[in-house]
Parts: structure tokens; sequence; C-alpha cells
């Protein structure tokens, strides 16, 4: 996600908003890139050191109320990927298309 002031907050809001609830939450900064390459050459950006941090939310909650979890969350502004260990979505395109059974 994006670094700018209340992206934290809009995320941590979507959940609270909805009644999900978080286990565990974790945001660091990324300093290398190259695990992300992908997002760049798919959104056609360059990060920037101290643009972008990787968010981290643990929840328990069904396979079906996780795919509407990673949908909402990735409608966000400053969100630009949003993944789990099945599926990615990068700004609104589903990478993984076994996500739509």
């Amino acid at each position: 996600m994006e670094n700018k002031p209340g992206a934290l907050a809009r995320v941590v809001g979507l959940f609270h908003q909805r009644g999900y609830n978080i286990d565990s939450l974790h945001v660091d900064p990324i300093t290398d890139f190259s695990p992300y390459s992908f997002i760049e050459k798919e959104l056609s950006i360059t990060f920037k050191a101290d643009e972008i941090s990787r968010l981290t939310i643990e929840t328990t909650v069904s396979d079906s109320l996780m795919r509407q979890i990673l949908r909402q969350i990735n409608k966000l502004i400053e969100v630009l990927a949003v993944s789990n260990e099945k599926s990615t979505y990068l700004k609104g395109v589903l990478r993984d298309e076994n996500l739509l059974r």
C-alpha cells in the first residue's frame, strides 16, 4: 500500500465497519522492491523508497468472506495489491482466476 496519511486507518476502518476481526496486524516499509517487480510491471509504475509499505493482516474467516474482504480492500485508493495464499489482486485486476469459482 502507498504510504499516505490515513491509509492504514482506512483499511482497519473497512474491517471495523463490516464487523471483521483482525487477529494481528503488521506494517513495514518496503526497501527491497525486487519481490514486487511484477506489480511495477503490470501496473506500469516505479516504486520509490519510503512510498510503499507491506501491510500484513491476519484474520479468521471463511473462503467466501476472504474473497469479499480482498475485493473490498483492493478498492481503496492507497492499496496497490492484495493477496492471500490463493490469489492476488492488482488495483482491481484479478491475477488468479481460481478465485472466481
